[in-house]
């Protein structure tokens, strides 16, 4: 069975260590118990469907959504920032290997896709703080 949790706490990590910022779970992040400093992202579980093994094979697949939201406090920082979580996520070797591997226990992420990038809204920019939204499916399998 594929446990989105494991997959979760792997992309979090994968994230952080990629775009060299904090990366939260459905919240701000926190460093060394404090609220995080702009710029971060935080991570949004978004669902998607899981398939059982078929007769033939006993692994489980399944196809989990998460949302990327960039969280800065200028335009200039937010879209910088949703470039190096694209590279992060899509980026390739000239092999074509995932540059950033997604390292799950007993399960492997062979796929990756953009779904969704809303950009970057600077609506709220005269407050400090413009946003980015991204969606990525991930395809796991046991």
């Amino acid at each position: 069975m594929i446990e989105r949790a494991l997959v979760t706490l792997a992309l979090q990590a994968t994230l952080t260590a990629a775009t060299g910022k904090p990366c939260g779970h459905g919240r701000l992040p926190l460093v060394d118990g404090q609220p995080a400093s702009l710029p971060y992202t935080v991570l949004y579980p978004q669902g998607g469907p899981a398939d059982g093994a078929p007769l033939a094979d006993k692994a489980e697949d399944a196809r989990l959504v998460y949302q990327v939201t960039v969280v800065a406090a200028r335009t200039d920082q937010a879209e910088w920032l949703a470039d190096r979580v694209r590279e992060a996520l899509l980026g390739r070797t000239s092999s074509g290997q995932w540059v950033n591997p997604i390292p799950v226990p007993g399960m492997e992420v062979w796929a990756r896709a953009l779904l969704v990038d809303e950009g970057v809204d600077p609506s709220g920019g005269d407050d400090g703080v413009v946003t980015g939204v991204q969606r990525y499916e991930l395809s796991v399998t046991e």
